[in-house]
């Protein structure tokens, strides 16, 4: 395949061109169009494709032969733990949530007189960027998309979508059938494809297959350990929402070094903890600052090396590109399908593109004379 990009171009190859062009245009704007039905879809493979490894585990412990027996007890399983963590955190947070909101709107009124400057600079701050207000319940998805223009539209789509009867219930039976059928999927996929692009799509799939093991898999189940030690760290320092910045800047870890986004919000709610509880705030920001400096060294110093093992290949700011580009395309399906398309992509460039590059290169030196060689390495 790698030989397209070393035909001369013809009339025919320039309506090929434009013709493959408004194709892949067609069918981003499909994928778009069809993004609220194909989203449960996706979020199911993605879910499946987490779990597999779990069901053959339990397979093979109590040599279950009936897969689908396994796959069903594991998703009651997690659906009751998912249910009783919500059942006990969700009233907690909401109290976290109006005690905070109450206090700013009190702190904004003046009513916490203080002649320390940076108290008087934090209630400026609140007026100024009416703070109380946008934490109001009742505009509450108003401030996201007010904060997060392009976010804001993800997320109210993605919720929607999410909150829908009729979406979770599909996305459940996804996830069944899927898990169900993953190794017979996978392993009669190749027999899809015509016989001559076999070699082609089986050799890219080995190298997403490593890919994605390496880290969705891994840095997955990182990101669940450390979104449970901030939410302990920022709760023993007693932060208010603690449970809910932990988790938040948790899931920031899924984009390598995101989680600095974290550390304002986190240090506005350590200075809001200070004054109402009338501490001096440096002991506050020295406790966040341990959380984060201990929470960082457990996760670059034991969690990374151990659970991801070989590394993804990928730089950093390409897989923030990578999100970034398909997040902004295809919404939250683009940010499941990014890394997994981005493998491929590179996957591909290695595999034929540059291998056939430096091929002729190699074709070309060894026809050349010995001295001009010489010349050429001097």
């Amino acid at each position: 395949m790698g030989q397209f990009f070393s035909r001369p171009f013809t009339l025919d190859s320039t309506v090929r061109f434009f013709i493959g062009t408004l194709t892949i245009i067609s069918i981003i704007l499909l994928f778009r169009y069809l993004s609220p039905v194909l989203l449960p879809f996706f979020v199911a493979w993605l879910v499946a494709y987490l779990l597999h490894p779990i069901v053959l585990f339990l397979q093979r412990k109590f040599r279950l032969r009936n897969r689908a027996l396994v796959v069903a007890f594991l998703m009651l399983f997690f659906i009751s733990a998912i249910a009783i963590l919500l059942y006990f955190f969700i009233p907690v947070l909401i109290d976290e949530f109006n005690i905070l909101k109450n206090f700013l709107f009190d702190f904004a009124k003046g009513q916490f007189q203080s002649n320390a400057t940076w108290q008087l600079v934090l209630q400026n701050f609140f007026n100024s960027s009416n703070i109380p207000e946008l934490l109001n319940q009742e505009h509450f998805s108003d401030a996201i998309s007010m904060l997060f223009p392009h976010f804001g539209k993800v997320i109210s789509s993605s919720v929607s979508i999410v909150i829908g009867l009729f979406s979770v219930f599909a996305t459940i039976l996804y996830i069944f059938f899927i898990l169900k059928d993953y190794s017979t999927i996978t392993k009669h996929f190749i027999s899809l494809v015509p016989t001559q692009y076999q070699h082609f799509v089986s050799s890219l799939m080995q190298d997403l297959e490593q890919g994605m093991n390496n880290y969705y898999r891994g840095q997955f189940l990182v990101v669940l350990i450390v979104s449970i030690l901030f939410s302990i760290g920022f709760s023993v320092i007693s932060m208010p929402l603690g449970i809910l910045m932990g988790i938040i800047v948790g899931l920031l870890n899924l984009i390598p070094y995101m989680q600095i986004i974290g550390i304002p919000p986190c240090i506005l709610l350590m200075l809001v903890h200070s004054i109402e509880t009338g501490s001096s705030p440096i002991y506050g920001l020295v406790g966040l600052a341990l959380v984060f400096i201990v929470v960082q060294i457990i996760q670059d110093g034991f969690l990374t090396p151990k659970i991801m093992g070989q590394k993804l290949g990928l730089n950093a700011a390409v897989i923030l590109l990578s999100l970034s580009i398909f997040g902004m395309l295809f919404g939250l399906i683009g940010l499941i399908i990014a890394l997994p398309i981005t493998t491929l992509l590179l996957s591909y460039y290695k595999r034929y593109i540059l291998t056939e590059v430096n091929e002729k290169y190699k074709i070309r030196t060894s026809a050349q004379d010995p001295e001009t060689i010489e010349q050429l390495r001097n």
